[in-house]
């Protein structure tokens, strides 16, 4: 085996479409790829060409352009791109363009052709993907970030959605068999219950069917989701970044095996996300083994241009980046001291804000409803006692002592208005906070103790929200649950709980990704360092010998020459 079909073999292995084949299937198939290489700039298909096949990247990136030469996708080692291949479509939908230097191995449709129908888990696992396409393409999620893609999307088996739809169209046909009976007895009653039935059932099936489309798990390029809503009653994701995941498992049970679903139990390092009930799981297990695998390789080519990079900074040959510091020395530049406020500027500002970003510090409070729900009592409570103090002022209630009734009315005043400023502070005082480095839960009771939990980010194994009950999804409010270890931050009714799951996730990548540079950087510098000792090391060797052959000519400069 040469060294080129070795490297198609590593390379097939990470590709999902490739997922299900055998190694055996792989090495007959690695004779049928072709070696392409794009200088940068060059076109390896364009729009309205005749599709002969279909390509897999191997190094570079390859980016894909619609017929107004808009780009759409910009296409990495791994991933496979000319897709109208696995879908018999005769002509090129986008165009290619090398934005790098770029290979890529292409298989011609004869061979496309005949993996389909030689190879179920093939032909299984390109219908996982156009299924999967086509549902993210149909369901917006704008939660996602930016450049993440999705690699599979699920929801539960269609007889699921059979089940969910029998149970009202069964209602249904007991009310008219029901108002039929009725309708010897009274034909306008029966008339009557049978719309109001029929309308009935019609949205409770809608529902149903909205409730199972809701319902769905996905595998991106940076996490694992499980997204789960009841429409008007509960909305839940949960999510776990790839890096935690341990191992796929498959469970099927004898109703599963023969109605043809299983379910995929995900095993991270705090617990399990199942991939309930879905069809295909085989296909799907191995699709997420691979993305798994994908995800944790490094990219060796952007890696040597880093320490190439590295390389010419430590011998000087590349001119030393200036800090900011050394921007606002040169400048001039003098940052202002934080201005101290008053008591009063501090208890309104940001009032009735449950969200604000400060410094990179986004600070999240309880929503404002749940403050309305406890001052409800206590304003009620004030607006009574101002009343009964208007009514004694006026004369209005003449059965009480003028005086008494004064001081008991300024009294309940000054009581309840108390509670409203303290229950006004307890609220404002309740905060969650993400930082750049980690999560804060912040609990001060006004005049008493003070509960502070922290949690770096770099720990956080999991996170999930949801929103319970009419009036959390009335109001778009729920609770954000974090686990760090065996210990679980709870950020409780925050408004809009899937920003701030996402906020959270996107500050992880952040920081992960810094966490990344810096240790990169560090390694570089290390290599870098290596590679100078060595040079001043031969240097200095190569003087020794130098000044000895000119204290000896006739002594050789080394033992080689």
């Amino acid at each position: 085996m040469n060294e080129q079909t070795q490297n198609l073999l590593t390379l097939l292995r990470e590709v999902p479409l490739f997922s299900g084949l055998s190694l055996e299937e792989m090495e007959r198939l690695s004779e049928e790829f072709v070696m392409v290489e794009l200088p940068k700039g060059e076109n390896l298909y364009q729009r309205g060409e005749e599709t002969d096949g279909l390509f897999v990247v191997s190094s570079g990136q390859i980016e894909l352009l619609d017929e107004y030469g808009k780009p759409l996708e910009v296409l990495k080692r791994a991933e496979t791109l000319g897709m109208e291949a696995l879908n018999y479509v005769p002509l090129r939908q986008e165009t290619a363009t090398a934005l790098t230097y770029a290979s890529a191995f292409f298989l011609p449709n004869r061979q496309v052709r005949i993996l389909y129908a030689e190879v179920p888990a093939f032909r299984e696992t390109a219908s996982v993907l156009f299924n999967s396409r086509r549902l993210a393409s149909n369901i917006p999620m704008i939660w996602l970030e930016e450049g993440e893609k999705i690699h599979l999307m699920a929801r539960k088996h269609p007889i699921f959605l059979l089940f969910r739809a029998l149970v009202p169209l069964g209602a249904f046909a007991l009310i008219w068999a029901l108002m039929f009976w009725l309708s010897s007895w009274q034909a306008f009653l029966s008339l009557a219950g049978l719309v109001f039935g029929f309308v009935v059932c019609l949205l409770w099936l809608v529902w149903n069917i909205n409730n199972w489309a809701n319902d769905f798990y996905l595998i991106t390029s940076r996490r694992m989701v499980w997204v789960e809503k009841v429409t008007g009653f509960y909305e839940s994701r949960q999510e776990a970044p790839l890096s935690t995941l341990v191992s796929v498992g498959i469970n099927t049970t004898h109703l599963g095996a023969f109605l043809g679903y299983s379910d995929v139990i995900v095993r991270t390092y705090i617990g399990d996300i199942r991939f309930q009930r879905v069809a295909h799981a085989r296909a799907i297990g191995k699709l997420i083994e691979t993305n798994w695998a994908h995800g944790k390789r490094v990219d060796l080519e952007m890696d040597a241009d880093e320490i190439r990079k590295a390389l010419r900074h430590k011998f000087g040959k590349e001119a030393e980046q200036i800090t900011p510091k050394d921007l606002q020395a040169e400048f001039g530049i003098v940052q202002k001291a934080p201005r101290e406020i008053g008591f009063f500027q501090w208890l309104f500002s940001d009032f009735f804000k449950v969200r604000h970003e400060v410094g990179g510090t986004i600070t999240y409070r309880k929503h404002w409803f749940v403050l309305v729900r406890k001052l409800a009592l206590p304003l009620l409570v004030l607006l009574g006692s101002a009343a009964f103090v208007i009514a004694i002022i006026t004369h209005n209630l003449t059965q009480l002592d003028y005086t008494m009734g004064l001081v008991a009315g300024y009294f309940l005043i000054l009581v309840a208005a108390c509670v409203v400023v303290y229950q006004y502070v307890d609220w404002r005082n309740d905060l969650f906070q993400l930082t750049a480095n980690q999560v804060i839960d912040l609990d001060r009771k006004p005049f008493g103790r003070e509960s502070r939990r922290t949690a770096p980010l770099e720990n956080i194994l999991s996170i999930e929200y949801e929103r319970r009950g009419i009036l959390p999804m009335l109001f778009n409010y729920g609770t954000v649950y974090i686990t760090v270890g065996n210990t679980q931050l709870t950020f409780n009714d925050v408004y809009q709980p899937s920003v701030v799951q996402q906020d959270i996730f996107t500050r992880m990548g952040l920081n992960a990704q810094e966490r990344d540079e810096h240790s990169t950087m560090l390694e570089r510098e290390r290599v870098a360092q290596w590679f100078k000792v060595f040079q001043e090391e031969s240097e200095r060797g190569l003087t020794m010998q130098t000044e000895s052959s000119k204290s000896d000519p006739t002594r050789p400069l080394s033992a080689d020459h």
